[in-house]
This record gives C-alpha cells, structure tokens and sequence, in this order.
C-alpha cells in the first residue's frame, strides 16, 4: 500500500546561485559530509547538489512531515542508482526514489511503500 508520493524540480542555475551566495553555510545546512565530498568532487557540483535537494524534498512530501535535511541522506547503491538514507524511514517502509536532470533543472520522485 502507498503511505505517499513526493516530487520536486529545482533550477539548477538558481541554486547555484545560492550556493555562491551562501557557501560553506548552506552546503553545511543541508548536505551530509558524504554528500558533499562526492557532489564537490563533480565536474558540476550544483548540478548533483541541486539533485540531491530535490530528493530529500520529495521525500519530505512523501513521508507527509519535514525533517532536518541532513537528517536525510541521498547515497548510491552498488549499481550507482539513488536510494535514500533516514532514522525516519520506519520498519515495514520501503522507499524508492529516482533522480533526473534535463537542461536547468534537477527532478525528483519519492514513493514510499508500506509493506507487511
């Protein structure tokens, strides 16, 4: 059964942006360390920074509440496709989560399952 369904699309280029107005003080705020030393180490970091705000926003919709975002870790599993990373999914839950980008934006779709 479906506990929920998120989605977000950020600018790639208005994040940016932030990120140069912010720095450091917002990557801290919202990227966990492994986070941050993959994307940084990108030929464009916004681009995967960006990615990466969407899904943790798009889980927070699914999930039906917010969170702290670093409370929410977007990670890659062996086949290098996103999975999500929270105390706050809970047992019985099992969550997808899928990642794009098309020209300035970044997208992501969260769906969370309630299994028994």
């Amino acid at each position: 059964m479906i506990h929920g369904i998120g989605i977000d699309t950020i600018e790639i280029s208005r994040f940016k942006r932030a990120m140069d107005r912010w720095g450091d003080r917002l990557n801290s705020r919202l990227f966990t360390p492994s986070e941050l030393a993959y994307c940084l180490g990108q030929r464009s970091p916004e681009r995967h920074l960006s990615a990466r705000f969407a899904a943790k926003v798009s889980f927070f919709k699914a999930l039906g509440r917010p969170l702290c975002y670093r409370a929410v870790e977007v990670s890659r599993d062996s086949t290098g496709a996103p999975s999500l990373v929270s105390n706050a999914i809970e047992k019985g839950m099992s969550v997808s989560v899928s990642i794009s980008h098309d020209g300035d934006l970044s997208i992501a779709e969260t769906v969370i399952e309630r299994v028994s």
